[in-house]
């Protein structure tokens, strides 16, 4: 307990402790709320919950993993340079896999529930209450994504607080969009809510970085976030079209797949 790196991991861990446990305040506050709205409603969120955590799973913690010692270790070099534009390529990267994964969800959201879990007692009505929440979980794919590169920076640079401090903003921000959305949109608006609150968590962290390191290539950033997305709308009307032609001739499943 004297080992001054014991104490001082101590004192780093503590807030990342703190940021995650403010999360699953997020999810208790999201779930409650969906009790009071629908029947099934816990479910709805779930199942869409699960798809959401699927692609970050698939597509960013896999390049997180591998970003974080490198950067780690650029921080102890004091290599800023090296550290900037390690964390920008992350950033361009995530945006590259998870911005077509966003649309293609956002547009064939229903056949895509369908398939996964559409049999049983999971009925017509499940489906569309579903299909709802993983479109707007959907929306804020992107947020959760950054904020994972984001704050692994900050976590290479010794700074905890800082994303833990912008994790109760979120908190905050989501408890109070809930409220307000779920009375118009219902489980659609809490999935909504989650999203938009991401998305502004992930906003204030860039700003934040930006203040600690300096310019990190955000204008390159922004560029090809724009292309991305524009190929990626393209992808989905695509889709979209190819979806509903092959369904003349086969089945939703197979289309869907195809």
């Amino acid at each position: 307990l004297k080992d001054q790196y014991i104490k001082d991991m101590v004192v780093i861990a503590l807030p990342v402790i703190a940021g995650v446990s403010v999360n699953q305040i997020n999810v208790l506050v999201d779930r409650t709320i969906a009790s009071t709205i629908a029947v099934g409603g816990i479910s709805a969120l779930n199942y869409a919950s699960r798809l959401n955590s699927f692609v970050q799973g698939i597509f960013v913690l896999s390049i997180v993993t591998v970003l974080y010692p490198m950067i780690s270790r650029m921080a102890a070099d004091k290599n800023m340079d090296g550290l900037k534009k390690s964390v920008s390529e992350a950033i361009n990267t995530i945006n590259l896999l998870v911005i077509p994964a966003t649309v293609g969800m956002m547009v064939l959201a229903e056949p895509i529930i369908k398939l996964l879990f559409g049999r049983g007692k999971f009925d017509e009505g499940a489906v569309a209450i579903t299909s709802v929440a993983l479109f707007y979980y959907a929306i804020g794919m992107i947020g959760f994504g950054l904020r994972e590169v984001l704050s692994r920076a900050f976590y290479s640079l010794q700074d905890t607080k800082t994303p833990a401090i912008n994790a109760a903003i979120a908190v905050v921000i989501n408890i109070i969009l809930n409220i307000v959305l779920s009375r118009f949109m219902g489980i659609g608006g809490l999935a909504l809510a989650t999203s938009i609150s991401a998305i502004i968590c992930t906003g204030l962290l860039f700003v934040s970085l930006r203040r600690k390191i300096g310019p990190f290539g955000l204008k390159g950033i922004l560029i090809s976030f724009a292309k991305t997305t524009v190929a990626s709308l393209a992808m989905g009307l695509i889709a979209r079209l190819s979806f509903g032609l092959l369904m003349v001739i086969m089945s939703q499943n197979l289309s869907l797949i195809l």
